[in-house]
């Protein structure tokens, strides 16, 4: 068998078939050795174009994470300064009811005041009159 029959084999029955037809062929001495080591160096460049294939492949994949996490990355800093912005907001709003509702708190403060004023002062006035219509009534003997 000559080199030309070999590559044709190899071609049309693919790299694993001739490689395991091989050892039997030069048992045989059907090829020479020289031939051999050119069909191993041809199923090697096989296999590399094969595994480059696939490290291409991987590169692609590689190239495509690395964009989905730049862009990942990128939603995640849009997401918090959004969130920034809307405790900033928040902060803000808690701040202005805060205000509000001290303000209520001291308006509070100055009715309660003002309605203990006039409890006394209406106290009095009813004592006064208490002490007024007492002495005015006859007195019974």
């Amino acid at each position: 068998m000559d080199i030309t029959e070999l590559i044709m084999t190899l071609v049309s029955k693919g790299t694993d078939y001739v490689l395991t037809q091989l050892p039997t062929l030069l048992r045989n001495k059907e090829i020479s050795r020289e031939d051999a080591q050119l069909l191993l160096l041809y199923a090697m460049v096989s296999d590399m174009r094969n595994m480059y294939k696939y490290i291409v492949d991987i590169h692609k994949y590689i190239i495509d994470m690395y964009k989905y996490i730049i862009e990942s990355y990128k939603e995640t800093t849009e997401m918090h300064k959004d969130l920034n912005e809307g405790f900033k907001s928040l902060n803000d709003r808690l701040r202005s009811i805060d205000e509000k509702l001290d303000f209520i708190i001291s308006q509070l403060k100055v009715l309660n005041t003002n309605i203990s004023i006039t409890y006394e002062l209406t106290s009095k006035i009813m004592a006064r009159l208490m002490e007024s219509s007492m002495s005015s009534l006859p007195k019974s003997a």
